[in-house]
């Protein structure tokens, strides 16, 4: 307790109440942050969380990432998902070298900056940029043929013509310009209740196959598979691992978090975690009941449905086609919400355009917002509108290349960023850096492939995307050199002795404390 005589201490009052009622000047303390147009430290647990699932899908990839393995590894498709989710792990556990001690909108790309420098963080920005966009197009497309899909099972002749993917894409986007440029909370409200009810229908109907399956709910072949070559297997792995792209995403709203250096790193680690559990159960009860029923994964153009009318309970596929949408339109919304942030840390590093500032009212970074949305709504529009449905793949491609190109430069990153803070550990610095390995061989296997194959044209997008940005990082640098990697720091009346800290006689009623 302080006690307060004539303005003065008690002589029975501690050093640390003299200290809070007077506390000593801090130099080099600013009144604002080079975020602090965000609204800062208004996010709870809760929305960080959502923000991580959602962009997950963990519905959506629960739906569609088993199939996409089957075809690609046969019966190594289980342990595909499984390496994917082993692979995801360390991944996270790099990043939150960073997340523990920097929080920015950045997140890897600044991450990245703080510990390789200029070039390997604009590489990553493009990858993130490219992995966010890509798969916020891949949603919204997906938006439109579920709903499409839906009304065409529920028997509307409506449901097949072609205006109706176009509007629900269309109505996507503008549900989602609306609910980002309101503000983060309004955001994260949405995504988690969206994405709670698409992750329960995909549980329910996990269950029912699983015991539809009866006493072998999981095919042996799947456990112990023969002849299932390596490209294939590795092509699968990163198959698995886009199933848990965007888990990062979290890290791009640490500056609106309110513990972000103790709320972060827990998302960052559990949501993949638990992402992942769903993943391996459903493709393990999937895998197994499309050998049971004979199931071509590879021409079936809807094999879940399929297979939910061999064990006999077809009735759950309008649900889950409802689910799955409403996970696709989650992943759209977190995705194009971390991407915005990840464009606006890039323009405040002046390597982009002015993009990084932000409304005066809803305190969101809105002319991110309105050079972003339009292009995602628009490649999907363009392709659902030319009838080119298959080319959507193609979009998944792009944005899985430029995913995983991110993860393992901030993976790279980690030893040098430790090293440079005086914090450096053996540990830590060899999971990185073995991981940034893995990553790194199986995008390469991930590109050939795919290269050989029909959605070769992924392939040449990505290229051509990283090319563009570092062409573009030659030109900013010719205007002058540009620190990279700004991330948020404590202003004023965060610190004590950061602010004048008025008394009793300026009318204040409680000290000014740090967020954290």
């Amino acid at each position: 307790m302080v006690f307060v005589v004539s303005g003065r201490m008690d002589a029975r009052s501690s050093a640390l109440d003299r200290a809070i009622a007077d506390p000593p000047p801090v130099r080099g303390v600013h009144a604002t942050s080079p975020m602090s147009g965000l609204r800062r430290r208004s996010l709870g647990f809760a929305g960080l969380l959502s923000q991580s699932v959602s962009a997950i899908a963990p519905c959506a990839a629960a739906a569609t990432v088993p199939g996409m393995l089957v075809s690609t590894s046969g019966d190594g498709a289980l342990w595909a998902a499984i390496l994917g989710v082993g692979l995801t792990l360390p991944v996270a556990a790099a990043i939150n070298q960073f997340t523990k001690r920097v929080a920015t909108a950045g997140s890897l790309y600044t991450f990245t900056a703080k510990g390789l420098g200029a070039t390997a963080a604009f590489l990553c920005g493009i990858g993130l940029i490219l992995g966010y966009g890509f798969i916020a197009m891949y949603s919204f497309a997906h938006i439109g043929l579920q709903v499409s899909n839906l009304l065409g099972a529920m028997g509307f002749e409506a449901g097949s013509s072609g205006s109706v993917p176009l509007l629900s894409v269309l109505a996507a986007g503008a549900a989602c310009a609306v609910v980002m440029l309101r503000g983060i909370g309004m955001s994260a409200r949405l995504n988690l209740l969206v994405e709670s009810i698409a992750v329960v229908v995909l549980v329910a109907l996990v269950v029912v196959l699983f015991r539809g399956q009866g006493r072998h709910p999981i095919a042996w072949e799947l456990l112990a598979p023969q002849r299932v070559p390596f490209s294939g297997l590795v092509v699968g792995v990163v198959i698995a691992i886009t199933a848990f792209v965007g888990f990062e995403s979290a890290a791009s709203l640490s500056v609106e978090a309110r513990r972000p250096f103790a709320a972060v790193p827990r998302v960052l680690i559990w949501s993949p975690l638990a992402a992942g559990v769903l993943v391996v159960a459903a493709t393990s009860v999937q895998a197994t009941g499309f050998r049971a029923a004979g199931v071509a994964v590879g021409s079936d153009p809807d094999p879940v449905r399929t297979l939910s009318a061999f064990y006999g309970v077809g009735w759950i596929s309008p649900i889950l086609d409802c689910g799955v949408a409403a996970s696709f339109f989650a992943c759209a919304l977190a995705s194009s919400t971390a991407l915005v942030r990840v464009l606006m840390s890039m323009g405040i590093d002046g390597v982009l355009p002015a993009v990084h500032r932000t409304h005066p009212v809803y305190r969101t970074p809105h002319l991110a917002i309105g050079v972003s949305l339009p292009v995602v709504t628009g490649v999907p529009l363009l392709l659902l509108a030319a009838g080119v449905t298959q080319a959507v793949g193609i979009l998944l491609v792009v944005s899985a290349g430029g995913y995983v190109l991110a993860y393992a430069l901030v993976c790279l990153a980690v030893p040098f960023f430790l090293r440079r803070i005086g914090e450096f550990s053996f540990g830590p610095a060899v999971l990185a850096c073995g991981t940034a390995l893995g990553l790194t061989g199986c995008l390469s296997v991930f590109l050939v492939a795919e290269w050989r194959g029909p959605r070769a044209a992924g392939v040449w997008l990505l290229a051509l995307g990283i090319a563009l940005g570092l062409a573009g990082l030659r030109r900013a640098r010719r205007h002058g050199p540009h620190p990279l990697g700004t991330h948020d720091t404590p202003i004023g009346s965060e610190v004590l002795g950061g602010a004048r800290i008025p008394g009793p006689g300026d009318g204040a009623t409680a000290p000014v404390r740090s967020p954290e």
